[in-house]
Order: structure tokens, then sequence, then C-alpha cells
């Protein structure tokens, strides 16, 4: 019999079902071969397939939550390993660990179970139609062995009753962008359920509870669950408005025999979803039901210092509603906000929810995670599932869809999603805006791709971007990041172009206001509105929160009565300001065409440090600004074509009259091309005359001045001329 090696667990996502993964140093001196299939001693034996990976280092063996489950061990623990002689699984028995599993999703989940080594009570998680789908092998001849073709399988439908089965199927692997919130969620909640020793030792209470915060759709249910599945602990899900009843008292009785269950079943974790619906603040809420429900909810949590292993997690959408009472030490004792997922996030994201679509060959996720932003998970979730959906209906039509018969394994493999696909579908399923709650899907810009303004865009680079990228080398300075910039100039040159192409170079979510949408007649509400927008900043940080038309929002303030609303809201807004800490990561812009209107209290050091000129572009920038603009059209304008009718330009002119310009060419040729009953359009020089012809202010020798009303004389006019005088 080979030898036993002793290897340290450590928690690794991304190693595969049923594989165990270690360095290669530790592979030959120890009879063990890559790919082969292998024993796992933990705290239960349980068979594997063995892997080489970089990113175990010697003496270590990396398991992902499922295949740590099955050896019963936990991160830091001695797990051992031995090679195993290969043999083929004869006779295998499937059956799920949940309730009401269709036997549709069921059988497609085991036909998708191949090539594993397998022994009896192995646990596997598949997805089916992007859903995770449990699977545990009751019966097995013989004792272990692979899983392939001429493997009988015995589907059984039933779901299996033994400790354990209420351990979700999520698992960190599932969740994308979220890295940083991970990484806080084991420090604080998975280290005290799987090590509670260490807490006794320390002579210290483990947390309590931790409350989720964000907002929607940012992965906050998932984490919960993936939570406990890391930790091999129960789950129990509490929807907050379930636990209304009609019965008084019954309420307060479901609370109690929930966390009775938990502390019977523990370890286990108590997940309340819409936190806020059962413990908002009582100063609001007059209903006595809502009281009573959560005065019972914080009895159970003062009253569980025996509870054993059970940790209860919260989530909300709405953090200013908690009640102050459920937000002390000893209750809740850590709070964790989880964010936007940034450019990587969401590229990893889209890899996950995309893993088994039949994309096309040249399709890049890293252009998508680009165009995505604002998106939570489950907006990118939605945004595949469309494209997925709109793919079908393109390649096989809807009414070969709506035919009773299976697709054929040839009409299957004519499936390919396409970028077309994701774009049509991005149209259909863009993310609800809701106003002054979520980031602009501003798409990427390129700093780069800004014609002109390099003055402007060093400035920038050097006081927003730097900052950004570098927060930690500022503060080592003891130098403020969070120093903002105000872009003034003519309007139409570009500032808020200017401040989205800073969010994409820097990395972080774009959130633009105009200034007027904040202003409302009714005493108050313009300054909750000031107050609600930097909530919500702080929810998607780290971010670029851009004022446009900046001027009608902090407006010079001055004695009257009649401006003493206007006044109210800019002293709102300088009280945010100076609010705004490192920690918090809200980068602030704001553009105005009239500076001089902006009351000077903003501009000081420490709001916005920097006031950045944008003026029109010069004439030398034209021929780059007009190859850019008719980039996506068909032309026959010669080089010498574009410098003769630049130089017919006046020196100066905004990128929008320039746009404009375009634009009217354009239209020319498809008019044009419409009237010879042409099909394509293409823009010759003449259209750019007729462009210029129609904006004769871009013309150099256009005369500015009105001319003068002409002076009629009564010469040369007879008194019977027509002319009637009334």
């Amino acid at each position: 019999m080979r030898a036993m090696i002793e290897l340290t667990c450590q928690a690794n996502a991304n190693i595969g079902e049923n594989r165990v993964a270690i360095a290669f140093e530790d592979c030959a001196p120890n009879g063990l071969r890559a790919g082969s299939p292998i024993m796992v001693v933990g705290n239960k034996k349980t068979v594997a397939q063995i892997v080489i990976n970089e990113a175990a280092e010697s003496g270590q063996a990396l398991m992902g939550a499922t295949m740590r489950l099955n050896a019963n061990v936990n991160e830091g623990e001695t797990v051992r390993l031995r090679q195993l002689p290969a043999q083929v699984m004869q006779r295998i028995r499937f059956q799920p660990l949940v309730a009401d599993l269709d036997d549709e999703t069921f059988n497609a989940a085991i036909r998708s179970l191949r090539d594993v080594y397998v022994s009896k009570d192995a646990r596997f998680v598949v997805n089916v139609n992007g859903d995770p789908v449990e699977l545990c092998a009751t019966k097995v001849k013989p004792e272990h062995g692979w899983l392939v073709e001429n493997t009988t399988i015995e589907p059984r439908n039933k779901p299996v009753r033994r400790r354990g089965a209420n351990i979700p199927t999520v698992s960190f692997a599932d969740i994308g962008g979220l890295d940083g919130t991970i990484e806080e969620i084991k420090e604080i909640a998975i280290v005290p359920l799987i090590h509670p020793e260490v807490y006794q030792k320390a002579g210290q209470d483990p947390p309590k509870g931790i409350l989720l915060y964000g907002p929607p759709g940012v992965g906050k249910t998932l984490l919960a669950k993936a939570l406990a599945r890391e930790a091999q602990c129960n789950f129990i899900n509490i929807n907050g408005p379930e636990l209304f009843m009609g019965t008084y008292g019954d309420s307060e009785r479901k609370l109690r025999d929930i966390f009775a269950q938990a502390k019977k079943e523990a370890p286990t974790v108590i997940f309340i979803d819409e936190i806020d619906a059962i413990a908002g603040s009582r100063k609001d809420n007059k209903g006595q039901l809502e009281k009573r429900i959560l005065t019972q909810l914080l009895t159970e949590l003062d009253g569980f210092e025996e509870r054993g292993q059970v940790l209860v997690v919260g989530s909300t959408n709405i953090m200013d509603s908690i009640d102050d009472a459920l937000l002390r030490a000893g209750r809740f004792d850590r709070r964790i906000h989880v964010p936007y997922p940034d450019i990587e996030g969401r590229e990893h994201i889209l890899s996950i929810h995309s893993a088994t679509m039949p994309l096309e060959p040249e399709f890049s996720l890293d252009a998508w995670a680009k165009r995505t932003n604002g998106y939570t998970g489950a907006d990118l979730a939605n945004l595949c599932r469309h494209a997925a959906v709109l793919a079908m209906h393109r390649v096989y039509g809807i009414e070969r869809l709506m035919q009773p018969e299976e697709l054929s394994e040839d009409e299957l493999t004519e499936l390919e999603i396409s970028e077309e696909d994701f774009e049509l579908a991005m149209e259909r399923a863009t993310p609800f805006q809701v106003e002054l709650r979520r980031p602009t899907n501003m798409g990427f810009h390129d700093m780069n791709e800004i014609i002109g303004h390099e003055e402007a865009k060093a400035e920038l680079k050097e006081h927003l971007v730097a900052p950004i990228q570098h927060k930690d080398m500022f503060e080592a300075m003891g130098l403020n990041c969070n120093g903002g910039v105000i872009l003034h100039g003519p309007p139409g040159t570009g500032k808020t172009m200017l401040g989205k192409a800073v969010a994409s170079l820097s990395g972080v979510q774009f959130m633009a206001v105009s200034g007027p949408e904040l202003l409302s007649k009714w005493v108050g509400e313009s300054e909750r509105a000031v107050r609600e927008l930097f909530q919500r900043a702080q929810e998607a940080a780290p971010v670029v929160l851009f004022f446009d038309e900046f001027d009608a929002l902090g407006r010079q303030r001055d004695g009257g009565d009649s401006s003493a609303h206007s006044n109210s809201v800019v002293a709102q807004l300088l009280t945010l300001m100076d609010g705004l800490g490192s920690n918090q990561d809200i980068y602030l812009m704001a553009s105005t065409n009239q500076i001089e209107l902006v009351d000077r209290a903003f501009l000081r050091p420490g709001r916005f440090d920097r006031a950045i000129y944008v003026g029109p572009l010069e004439k030398q920038h034209y021929n780059a600004f007009f190859a850019n603009e008719t980039m996506d059209c068909l032309s026959d304008v010669s080089g010498d074509e574009w410098t003769a009718f630049i130089k017919q330009m006046v020196d100066e002119a905004t990128g929008a009259d320039l746009h404009g310009l375009v634009n009217m060419a354009k239209r020319h040729s498809v008019s044009r091309a419409i009237a010879h009953g042409q099909n394509v359009a293409v823009v010759e020089h003449r259209d750019l005359v007729a462009a210029l012809v129609s904006a004769p202010h871009l013309f150099s020798g256009y005369a500015r001045d009105l001319p003068e009303a002409e002076v009629w004389d009564d010469e040369g006019h007879d008194e019977d001329d027509g002319w009637v005088v009334p």
C-alpha cells in the first residue's frame, strides 16, 4: 500500500469539482501522478482527482468548497492523500439534496457529470441553465471509480435526508467582482464558525451577526449562501415580510422557533433578507406588529450567549432605515458594504455567466466589462440571458422553437452567440435607471481618443487620475485624495466627456447629475436630494461624482430673502463636501459655462482644488476630429479637399459645432442618395460645402455683426406706388 502524504488544506474557489491541487514538488517524490485518482482523508474519507496548480505552495492542498465538504475538512487543517488504483464505476445512484427539483433539471444535471472520480456520499454541484444543482452519490459499485459513458446511472429524484443537506449550493467560486468583500467575510464570519475555540481561548465572544448593505442586485444573498457553504453550515433563509402573521403573537413565536431550530442544527447561518422590513426605525414605524417583531429579534440576539455556532446575517438596500438599537455592538457587530463591481469584477462576473455559452471566437469579455459601467451582477446575468435568447431566435426562428420536436445535435451546434446579440440585448435589457440611485451606464471612453484639450487632459491626470490610481502613495504623504476639479468653458467643448474619460481611465464608476435636477420648489426637498445623492455615491464607491451645470446648484450666495432657499442648498452641499473622507472613495468633478456665478466657497482647497479651462478646439485639431467623426461612414473626400475645406473655417470651434457640421454633411449625402434612388450614401466634398453654408458662423469670412437696417428715402418712390398707410 502506498504511503500517505500529509498536507495543509487551503481554500481555493478555482480548483474545480472533486479535485485537489498540489505543488509540483509534492507530486513525484510521494508517488502521485497528475490526473490520477487519490484517496483524501480529512475528518471523513472521500476520493478525488489530483492536479498540479501553480497557486499551490509546497505543503498545501488546495480544495474548493464542495471538496472540503466531502472530506469534512476546514481550511488550515491537515489532510492526507494517497494515490489509488484507477477503476471504472459500474453502477451509481444519484439523488438531489433539495426537494421540488423537476425531473428535467435533475436528469440534465446527471447528464453533465462525466469523467469524475467518485465514491459513496460524494457531492457535486453542476450548473443547469445557469442555476447550481447539487447531487449526492448515495449508492456505488465498486467502492470508487471513474464515471464514464458505460456507467449505469440510477437517477432517483428524491431528496437526501441527512446531516448537511441544508447547506447551500453556492460557493465563493460562483461570485465574481467581490474579492475584497469575500476576504472581509472570511475574516469576520467564517473563522468564528470554523474555529470557535480561538475565541474561547481569547476570552471573547465571536461575532453574533453581520449586516450586508448595498444596492439591489450586487450579490448580498449569494454572499450569505456562499458563507454558509464555505463554513459547512446549515442555512436558514428568512424573508423579512414572511414574519408578518395574522394572529397576535404568531410572528414572535415563529421568530423564536427559527432561532431554536438554528441552535439545534448548529453550525447554522440565519439569513434575514430585507431586514429593513422588520427592523425599521421605531421612530418612523407606527405599526405595533413591526415594533413587536423588532423587540423579539433584539431579545433573541441578546439572549444567545449559549447559542453555539450560530451566526445571523442580515441584508438591506436601505441602511438608513435600520433601527439604531440593532446596530450596536453585540448584535450586528459588523456592517459590510457590498459595492457595484468595477471593471475587473464585471469581467469576472461575465466570465462566470458566459462559461457555458457558445460565444463566437472573437468575443471580448474585456470590452463588454468596460461598456457595462453601473451594471450589478444581476444586471450582467440578465444581459447574458437576453443575448442567449436573441441568439436562439436569430439562429432557429420562432416557428422552429415553437415546434415540440427536440432540436437535433446538428441544429444545436449551429447556435453561436455573437457581439450583435449582446448589442441588441443591451438595448432591450438596460438596467432600470433609478434617478440618483445608480452609476451612469457611460460605456468606455479612452482619454487618448478625445481630440485636443491636451493641457486639460494633463491636469486631470495629475489632479484626479493619479490620486485615484495611487491612493496609498498620496495618503502616505498626508495628501487628501478627495479634492475635486471643476471644468469651465463655453458650452459644447467636451467637459462631460472628459469627466467620463477620467472615470474610465481610473477604472471607477461614474455618476452624473445635472444641477437643476436637484432643485425643487418645496422647502427641504433640494437639500434632501443632495444628501441622497451623496449616499448613493457612497454605495457606488469608488466613484467619480460629476455635477453638470454646477452654476445652477452652487450659485453665488447673497443676503436677499428671495435667495434663502438657494443659500440653504449651497450650505448643504458645502457640508457634505467637507464631510468626505479619504476612505469614502468619492471623487468630485463639476462643469460650468459661467464659473463667475459659482460661489467662491466651492473653489477653496479641499473642495474643488483646481479649476481647469476647457476651451474650443483650435484649427490644427480639425483634421483629426473630422477623421474620427467620419470613421463610421463612407466618404470619398480626399485629403486635399479636407485641407481646403478646413482653411475656409474659423480658427476656433467647439466640438459640438464640429460634430453638428459633420452630421449635417451626412444628412445631405443621405438626402441626395434617396433622391437618386441609391441604397448607399457617400459623403462628398459638396456635402461639406452645403453643411458649411448652413452653419455660417463656422465660415472664416462670416460677418458676425448683424447688418444695419436699410434706410429708405422718398427718392425714386411715387406717392401712388402701391403702398397703403392705414
